[in-house]
Order: structure tokens, then C-alpha cells, then sequence
């Protein structure tokens, strides 16, 4: 069953990352981590902190980034919110 839920959740991942590469990039940050976003890079938005957390890790382990952050966010068009992965 854990298998079948990782595989679940890196099938919803990946579609979602497939999904976010054709929404253009947000004009400004939010005031409160205008500096933090100016320095980092929107990676992609998770439905949950555990699947933002899971990529943001395995990218730091694997040498692609430094550091990561994830902030929850509302995405007006959706009408919901989302984890952010932010990399460095």
C-alpha cells in the first residue's frame, strides 16, 4: 500500500509540475518574502506540504540545489491553496 500511495503521489506530482509549466510566472512576491523569492526559484506547487517537502529534499540531496523552502499559497484562478517549492 505504500508503494501504490508514493507512486500516487509522484504520478499527481509530476502532472502537476507538467501542468504548471504552461502558467506564466506571477508578476510580483508576496511582500513578506519579496527577498526570499527574488533570490530563489519557483519549482513547482504540491496539494500537499509532505509532496512539496519529498521534492524539495530529493533535489537538495541530489546536488541540483542548496536549500529549499516551501510556502503555502493561494492560487486565485483555482480557488485554492498550494504548498510552493521554492529551490536556491
Amino acid at each position: 500500500m505504500r508503494r501504490v500511495r508514493m507512486v500516487l503521489a509522484i504520478v499527481g506530482a509530476s502532472g502537476a509540475l507538467v501542468a504548471g509549466a504552461g502558467v506564466p510566472a506571477h508578476a510580483a512576491a508576496p511582500a513578506g518574502r519579496a527577498a526570499t523569492a527574488a533570490a530563489s526559484y519557483l519549482f513547482g506547487y504540491y496539494y500537499t506540504l509532505e509532496a512539496c517537502q519529498y521534492f524539495g529534499n530529493s533535489l537538495v540531496q541530489g546536488g541540483a540545489f542548496s536549500s529549499y523552502n516551501c510556502w503555502y499559497q493561494w492560487h486565485p484562478t483555482d480557488n485554492r491553496g498550494y504548498w510552493y517549492l521554492y529551490v536556491y
